[in-house]
């Protein structure tokens, strides 16, 4: 795959488009196919694409009748949405929408408080995924239709960890409507009757809480807390220099945001990424990312033989925990000893494992990571002692050595 990242001629959302579907599902499946993802080399060298609204269609031409039919009386069937917060069954239960939202493109109405739901009724809507549908309004018959959206019902049986799941791609009936977004949340109302053995349903009203990347006005809206987000910034970054480079993205790994530590600091974030410029080897950066004023933004870009845990944004100090502290001291040895020993090499799947005695005032800390993608995993024991200006790195374990905990002594294994 080579395309020609022309920033002169392409838009953001075109940026967008590329993240979106050499990261998203459909990235995945379409390098399976014929072609892999060529095809989209022709969004970059063409004019930025315009989103306007549909424009109103023509009247058709009138046609008069041979002979007038005579006058029947209908009444437009109207669908008639409780104005009360959404609930229903499903699977024989009762089901009461406690929260919900909308990511991706898809709507998620929940029952439950823990990460996991009890119930949860998701609807897939078409469009673009980065899209808010404020004002749209779905209306879906039994008969359904290939741009029908899909619909999944979760839901938890007794003695299981795990949802259960049935998908609905017809022979159910909906009503959609979402309202004006206020607050970064979309309220909206729906009536939904599924075709499964128990008919569940659902009506009512409810306020989506608006998560995820997205484009707001032809922008996109760095606000929002998402992997999406720091893949997108982290795409802009690799062509800045170079609007014309041939890139091609293998992967992103590791995408992640935190909240702050303590008051006062910022949210941060993390994400690597794997490229290729041109028919060259493949290339591996860290990127570091904070919030502030209310928009992600890259704070620092590390090379493949750099660390996130010997970078942090707040260099640990004696009002950390010994987890962080020894984390860091290990991470920035191990940097360093890589980088004497191995200029050439990146790391790659760095973890780091601490435990400490404050009693005999000793902690270790176990770094594992590899010098090859494909490699095994190389494992070291750094030792540490807590003095009088907190903990110090002594030295690397042995093979054969271990800190006893019970008695704070090195022993054999």
């Amino acid at each position: 795959m080579d395309l020609k990242m022309n920033l002169d001629k392409k838009s953001l959302i075109q940026i967008v488009i590329l993240v979106v579907l050499i990261i998203g599902g459909a990235g995945a499946y379409l390098m399976q196919q014929d072609g892999g993802l060529d095809f989209i080399s022709n969004f970059f060298e063409s004019e930025p694409a315009t989103i306007r609204a549909p424009a109103a269609r023509a009247p058709a031409p009138a046609v008069r009748p041979a002979a007038p039919a005579p006058a029947v009386a209908t009444k437009p069937a109207v669908v008639e949405i409780p104005a009360v917060p959404a609930k229903g069954q499903a699977h024989g239960k009762p089901f009461v929408v406690d929260n919900s939202y909308l990511e991706g493109g898809v709507l998620g109405l929940r029952m439950g408080k823990d990460v996991t739901a009890d119930i949860e009724v998701k609807v897939m809507l078409p469009g673009a995924g980065w899209e808010t549908p404020a004002g749209k309004t779905f209306k879906v018959t039994e008969a359904g239709g290939p741009s029908a959206p899909q619909v999944a019902l979760a839901w938890k049986e007794e003695g299981q960890k795990s949802l259960s799941e049935q998908n609905f791609n017809n022979k159910y009936s909906m009503v959609l409507e979402f309202g004006v977004e206020k607050g970064k949340k979309l309220p909206g109302k729906i009536q939904l009757s599924l075709p499964d053995e128990t008919k569940s349903n659902v009506a009512g009203t409810f306020e989506a809480d608006i998560r995820g990347f997205r484009i707001v006005d032809g922008k996109p809206d760095l606000s929002a807390d998402s992997v999406e987000t720091l893949q997108y910034l982290a795409l802009r970054e690799l062509l800045k220099d170079d609007p014309n480079k041939s890139l091609e993205v293998l992967s992103f790994r590791d995408g992640r945001y935190t909240p702050p530590d303590s008051a006062g600091m910022n949210m941060t974030g993390y994400l690597e990424a794997e490229y290729r410029l041109g028919q060259g080897t493949a290339n591996l950066q860290r990127f570091q990312f904070e919030k502030t004023a209310g928009a992600w933004k890259v704070l620092r870009v590390l090379s493949g033989n750099q660390l996130d845990e010997a970078h942090p944004t707040k260099t640990p100090g004696a009002k950390d925990s010994p987890a962080r502290m020894l984390t860091y001291l290990a991470a920035k040895r191990l940097e360093s000893d890589i980088q004497k020993k191995f200029p050439d090499k990146n790391i790659y799947e760095p973890e780091f494992m601490s435990r400490h005695s404050e009693k005999f005032k000793i902690g270790v800390c176990e770094a594992s990571y590899k010098l090859n993608a494909g490699g095994e995993k190389i494992k070291t024991v750094y030792l540490f002692r807590r003095k009088t200006g907190g903990w110090a790195l002594d030295r690397a374990l042995g093979d054969r050595e271990k800190v006893d905990f019970d008695t704070g002594r090195i022993v054999k294994r």
